[in-house]
């Protein structure tokens, strides 16, 4: 057995980047989810985010964005869906959110007093619009890497980014261009082949993979006879999204050879250590801090006790440890 303080947690999300993204350990706030309004308004100051790897506010478009139509959650309080034993969760926020301007002048110098690693969530309508944003986060603090949301309109041809392989790479090529910060990719879960998207990503320039957003649902009140959701279909995320996410992140890994972040329906350590064994270097918490802030801190002992108990030193020999 190890004692929990000796336990090995560190991670470096991008070690071929001369920046690298080296996290004292693996578990990250999933972006959208950091406080009330996601951009960690309602932390409480006793919540010490350095503890955790990293915060990833909420992502930020070229504009301002009001976001869809209410209702925008189903069921309406989390929380009481998984007291109810509920094992989905919808949303469709709609990427609200103030606009890259407002973000960088208001919001990153708040980040930049949390003593915490703080990653910047990006979303664009175009490849060249990726690579304006991202120039203009040059020379701005607050953050230590940028994430793609790749899961979004592309207003060229229609499309969504992280369903091409060559709009992937676009995306992620514009943004390389224009920064020297460690880059993420997060990917969509809805493709034919994650693997030739991974490649492509990580062919452009990607220093790590996040897999993966939500998946396109939809539920129907019988009575009412309407969508539960303002704007009919929106995100399927929690429990129902881990299987899914979780394969994904197993065929992702045996093909690229950067770090890949596991995201979906993590709740427990017993969740973020099945990410692990597939080939995930750390893991971001999502739909469990809608339920609870305390989540992530409360997952990541787990961890601790966990590994202690396993006589695993170092959390890296457990990755893509799957036995098939």
């Amino acid at each position: 057995m190890i004692e929990g303080g000796n336990v090995g947690l560190s991670v470096d999300l991008a070690p071929n980047n001369p920046h690298h993204l080296k996290l004292a350990n693996p578990v990250i706030i999933a972006s959208g989810t950091f406080g009330y309004d996601g951009y960690g308004r309602g932390i409480t100051p006793e919540m010490d985010l350095g503890l955790l790897g990293a915060v990833i506010p909420k992502t930020v478009t070229r504009h301002p964005r009001e976001g869809n139509p209410e209702p925008r959650w189903y069921p309406p309080s989390y929380r009481e869906a998984l007291e109810d034993g509920e094992s989905i969760f919808l949303n469709s926020i709609g990427l609200t959110n103030p606009g890259i301007e407002a973000a960088l002048t208001t919001l990153a110098p708040e980040w930049s007093r949390q003593d915490a690693t703080m990653i910047l969530s990006l979303s664009a309508e175009s490849v060249s619009e990726f690579g304006e944003m991202t120039a203009m986060t040059q020379g701005v603090s607050g953050f230590q890497a940028i994430e793609l949301n790749l899961s979004c309109p592309n207003i060229e041809n229609g499309a969504h980014f992280s369903h091409s392989a060559a709009l992937t790479a676009g995306a992620v090529a514009a943004v390389r261009a224009n920064t020297g910060l460690p880059v993420l990719a997060k990917l969509a879960p809805n493709v034919p082949d994650v693997s030739e998207i991974a490649l492509a990503a990580v062919g452009a320039g990607a220093d790590a993979l996040t897999i993966s957003n939500t998946l396109p649902a939809m539920q129907i009140n019988i009575e009412s006879r309407q969508p539960v959701l303002g704007a009919v279909t929106g995100g399927l995320s929690g429990h129902g999204l881990r299987p899914v996410a979780l394969a994904l992140v197993y065929r992702a890994a045996q093909v690229v050879d950067v770090p890949i972040i596991g995201v979906g329906g993590i709740f427990n350590a017993s969740h973020a250590l099945e990410y692990f064994l597939a080939g995930a270097t750390a893991v971001q918490v999502g739909s469990a801090n809608l339920a609870d802030l305390w989540s992530p801190f409360r997952i990541l002992d787990e961890l601790k006790v966990y590994l202690g108990e396993a006589g695993v030193s170092d959390i890296g020999d457990l990755v893509g440890a799957v036995r098939t």
